[in-house]
């Protein structure tokens, strides 16, 4: 079984900005247990519902009452207006002429008689259970308190039951709460009238606090207890607050109790498939998402946030660089974990921007994709589905939903492509939802802010960096990524035997990545005749070279930004050695050992590695293997010798790296193995 919330408002439908968290919509709440779809009231919401739905079938409408808010969306559902659907209407049978009043009221232009569905009507009375799906399902209607009368449902399927109240005032009387109770006892999941708190319950009008709910669920042994028919001017920040209190209450109480919003589902064998979270969720997000300047933990965090709310098994991130696509960061659960996808951060891919390929054609369009089974595209699409990735590692992709990110001047400055929401009651893979498309297109469209800052912040590292190229042709781009990705992988390694916590370790680690790259800055104030001696260079020129570090400390400075700031201690040190040897000389004394800062003993391996597998233009470049038999056998003099050890341990991921960030140099020397 599984119950779908389509509308969650009372009384009249209320969309406005205040309140699209939880939703506008009127009550309209699905259960799907094998057989036809069954309606439990057909709100504003269940035209979206029914513009979802297949172009043939069968389904069963259950009506709480003939209030407005209760019926609205009837008139507007699919089915009702397709010969191939067979709809069965159920009602109170003091209603069974409302479809035609309607009509006759003047309030629908259109008689009930002339929609071209086939519709079946069925009249109920309390206590009469309708038997559905050969035997499977029974629906059991009982009397609620409400004016003009009303049903509720008791629905048993798969081994489970569901209660829908539909519109119940439970009086403050022993009687009316002992009558609550009972209508939930044994409910795996209830749907419930919680229009009101006891603060401002209304005798008489026909609806339901709920604490007097939540008492009653105590008593019942409810699986899941979902507070719904908000009223109208419930804002989603009083809907938050009574969320935080719901949770306070829930060990108390002895069952899961929700605020019920548009698109929750619930399966009463397995966890909820949802994550639970306020309506400033994005908010909260982005703020948390703004400390970092670093583009790797940027495509991480939005990518597991992504994946949070989609519940996919794996997804890509493709950042655009010309016309082609850059495979920028990916995760999958189905082939590694989410705590080693950085591993697979330096992939070496690249897509045209080209409307065959599905992230090309939303690169290209700046449209959204779901696709519920890429093995089944339209005939007339132009993109088509590569199946290479799955036929070399053997997954299974089924259902997509790909995204562009929007960055400056309204240009698509990547593509978020997600792969496989994963049921949470089977793990199978099936199609993301509409409400999933929606949050993930407001995450995208948020994120791209963010992404285009982390773009700025890396030109401007870039733009530092060819003024250093200038004068010495080894401080390339290529040389600086390299040297940056070796350090932060460093630090993660190290980071990781430290048990360093995880949001630190990615805060720390985006930080020196950026950092790093800036190490060598300070050659912009040495001599090209210098830099660029094709020879040894005599003590007096080394001299003057190794003032380079304080060149670079005094251009960065302690007091400039974050990533900057953060460099200058990078850029003063990293020449320093454990031993106390090296250079320059701070505060009357040469650092050593652990008083080197961290980051600086980081990146001297990796800027000493990254020079040895190199060609420049006094030596030939060595081999990988070379570079580390040197670190060993300087550590513990030049290199701090648990970060040389933290070297060899990231070993697998050294040649992806250069491939990744290439010099375009003869692959010689540095590539061997």
């Amino acid at each position: 079984m599984e119950v779908i919330l389509h509308g969650v408002r009372g009384s009249i439908a209320s969309p406005s900005p205040g309140n699209a968290f939880y939703g506008g919509n009127t009550l309209c709440v699905e259960v799907r247990a094998g057989g036809a779809p069954v309606f439990f009231d057909a709100g504003t919401r269940l035209r979206e519902a029914g513009a979802a739905m297949p172009e043939a079938g069968e389904c069963h409408i259950f009506l709480s009452h003939g209030h407005t808010d209760h019926i609205l969306g009837l008139w507007f559902f699919k089915p009702l207006h397709s010969p191939l659907w067979t709809t069965h209407l159920y009602m109170p049978h003091w209603l069974r002429h409302i479809p035609d009043y309607f009509y006759q009221g003047g309030l629908f232009p259109v008689p009930f008689s002339a929609l071209k569905g086939k519709v079946q009507l069925h009249a109920l009375n309390p206590g009469e259970p309708v038997i559905l799906a050969w035997g499977k399902e029974e629906i059991l209607p009982f009397a609620v308190r409400h004016p003009g009368r009303g049903l509720g449902y008791r629905m048993r399927a798969d081994g489970s039951v569901f209660v829908y109240s539909g519109d119940h005032e439970i009086p403050p009387t022993p009687e009316g709460r002992a009558e609550a109770a009972e209508f939930l006892r044994g409910a795996d999941i209830a749907v419930v009238d919680a229009t009101y708190g006891r603060n401002d319950y209304q005798p008489g009008w026909g609806h339901s606090a709920w604490e007097d709910w939540v008492e009653a669920a105590g008593k019942s042994q409810v699986g899941n207890l979902v507070l719904c028919h908000h009223d109208p001017s419930r804002s989603d920040q009083e809907l938050d607050a009574l969320d935080q209190t719901l949770q306070n209450l829930e060990e108390a109480a002895a069952v899961k109790i929700y605020v019920a919003k548009e698109g929750m589902r619930f399966m009463p064998s397995g966890p909820i498939p949802f994550i639970r979270q306020g309506s400033d969720w994005l908010f909260n997000f982005l703020d948390e998402l703004s400390i970092y300047r670093e583009e790797s933990a940027i495509l991480d965090l939005i990518l597991t946030k992504a994946r949070e709310i989609t519940h996919a098994d794996a997804g890509t991130i493709f950042l655009r660089e010309g016309r082609e696509l850059v495979f920028s960061y990916t995760h999958n659960d189905s082939l590694f974990s989410a705590d080693n996808a950085y591993r697979y951060a330096y992939a070496s891919v690249r897509l045209p921007v080209s409307v065959n390929s599905i992230a090309g054609y939303v690169a290209s369009t700046g449209q959204t994709l779901k696709l519920d089974d890429v093995h089944n595209l339209p005939a007339d699409a132009p993109y088509s589905f590569n199946q290479s990735f799955d036929l070399n590692t053997g997954y299974r992709t089924c259902s997509m939903l790909v995204l562009p990110f929007i960055g400056e001047r309204g240009q698509v400055s990547g593509v978020l492509q997600l792969i496989n929401s994963l049921n949470p009651g089977s793990g199978r893979p099936g199609p993301f939802t509409p409400d999933m498309m929606r949050n993930t297109r407001l995450l995208a469209r948020e994120a791209s802010g963010i992404l285009a800052r982390s773009a700025q912040e890396r030109r401007h590292v870039y733009s530092l960096l060819r003024m250093a190229e200038v004068h010495d042709p080894a401080e390339t781009g290529p040389h600086a990524e390299r040297v940056g990705s070796i350090a932060a992988e460093l630090y993660q390694r190290w980071a990781e035997r430290r048990g360093i916590s995880p949001d630190t370790l990615r805060y720390e680690k985006s930080r020196i990545r950026l950092a790093a790259m800036l190490h060598d800055i300070g050659k912009v104030g040495i001599s090209d005749l210098i830099l660029k001696k094709p020879g040894k260079l005599s003590d007096e020129e080394f001299a003057l070279m190794r003032g380079h570090s304080r060149i670079g400390a005094s251009i960065l400075g302690e007091d400039s930004g974050d990533i900057a700031a953060f460099a200058h201690d990078i850029v003063l040190h990293h020449h320093q050695k454990w031993n106390g040897s090296g250079y320059p000389q701070v505060k009357g004394g040469y650092p050593a050992g652990e008083d080197i800062p961290l980051a600086a003993r980081i990146t001297a391996i990796a800027d000493v590695f990254d020079a040895l597998v190199s060609p420049r233009c006094y030596k030939k470049p060595w081999t990988f293997a070379q570079a580390l038999d040197l670190l060993r056998k300087e550590a513990g003099g030049h290199f701090d010798p648990f970060m040389v050890t933290c070297m060899e341990e990231i070993e697998d991921l050294i040649l992806p790296i250069y491939g990744r960030f290439p010099d375009n140099l003869d692959p010689q020397g540095g590539w061997e193995r």
